[in-house]
């Protein structure tokens, strides 16, 4: 157990700038933009109005319904949540896209596999990694983001004359938001289980550029898969070329709008209509989904034989 923790450990400060340095970097960016956003209609306000629209504006935010506040904080943290959880998303892919190869371009690996360390052990904690270690480390970056955020434009509003505790802190509802920024990631870890699996293989597999495996295989068994589609099930030769191939660009989108469980027709983007644990109740049925059973199947699969792989190629 010792050895796992200590590779877990290695992983990270190996990636710590990705992996940490990374989401607070966002935060800082959604901090840096509050300030000029702020410095800015302040500039123009002292042009325009001598400062007395801010003035104003500070008065009549104290009057606004406390619902309506708790929605637009609710709308700000999902939002900068969604852009965690696809910067969480990229980081990961290119972590076990160079995961396994990377250890053999550098020669590391004849040094790792000197020490008592199983190459089961080793894939395996890429694997947790990518799955807990990352996202807890995300999840931390994100509470800490949100609390500065909320930090700064408290001062904002003490130099506007606006109690902040009234109108900000008591109509912050900070459980559910970052529940919910928890709870989507392990629900993208599922889904995405299948893709990093197979990123472990390619990575294992590849001798020289794993991203080529990676990516265009997978888009050229598709590309095949559609065409053969085209020929025995539309027959190509009668209905003509151009119309197939529009009838197979939207079959192609189908797992994004339905096979997934999306239906853009209905989606209410108004987020008053969707409370924070509705959101958390859809991701969790997600679950329930069989489709998300076949692809741990074919991730455990990729895993064992990136493991496989990797007890025999120690170069690329």
């Amino acid at each position: 157990m010792k050895t796992f923790v200590a590779l877990l450990q290695r992983e990270y400060w190996e990636h710590r700038g990705a992996f940490l340095k990374t989401p607070l970097i966002i935060g800082a960016v959604t901090i840096v933009v509050l300030l000029l956003g702020y410095l800015t209609t302040e500039r123009f306000d002292q042009v325009m109005s001598n400062g007395q629209a801010i003035e104003l504006g500070g008065q009549a935010l104290q009057g606004i319904d406390s619902e309506k506040i708790s929605t637009v904080i609710d709308v700000f943290m999902l939002t900068t949540e969604s852009i965690y959880h696809l910067v969480l998303f990229i980081i990961v892919f290119f972590f076990l896209l160079g995961s396994l190869y990377d250890d053999r371009k550098d020669g590391s690996i004849l040094f790792w596999k000197s020490l008592p360390i199983s190459d089961t052990q080793t894939v395996l904690s890429k694997l947790i990694t990518a799955t807990v270690v990352v996202p807890v480390v995300f999840t931390a970056c994100v509470i800490l983001s949100h609390l500065a955020f909320f930090i700064v434009l408290s001062l904002l509003l003490l130099i506007n004359g606006v109690n902040p505790f009234v109108i900000l802190w008591s109509n912050i509802d900070f459980i559910s938001n970052w529940g919910a920024f928890a709870i989507g990631c392990f629900v993208q870890a599922m889904w995405a289980m299948p893709v990093y699996g197979w990123l472990l293989f390619a990575s294992s597999f590849s001798k020289r550029r794993p991203f080529l495996l990676a990516v265009f295989v997978p888009m050229m068994v598709g590309f095949v898969w559609y065409w053969y589609n085209a020929i025995f099930e539309f027959n190509v030769f009668k209905i003509g070329v151009f119309k197939t191939v529009g009838i197979l660009l939207a079959k192609a989108t189908t797992p994004f709008t339905s096979g997934l469980g999306f239906d853009f027709e209905n989606i209410d983007f108004d987020a008053s209509n969707q409370t924070k644990l509705e959101l958390i109740k859809s991701m969790l049925n997600g679950l329930t989904s069989a489709n998300i059973y076949y692809g741990l199947v074919f991730a455990a699969i990729m895993v064992a034989i990136a493991i496989y792989v990797r007890r025999f190629r120690n170069a690329t």
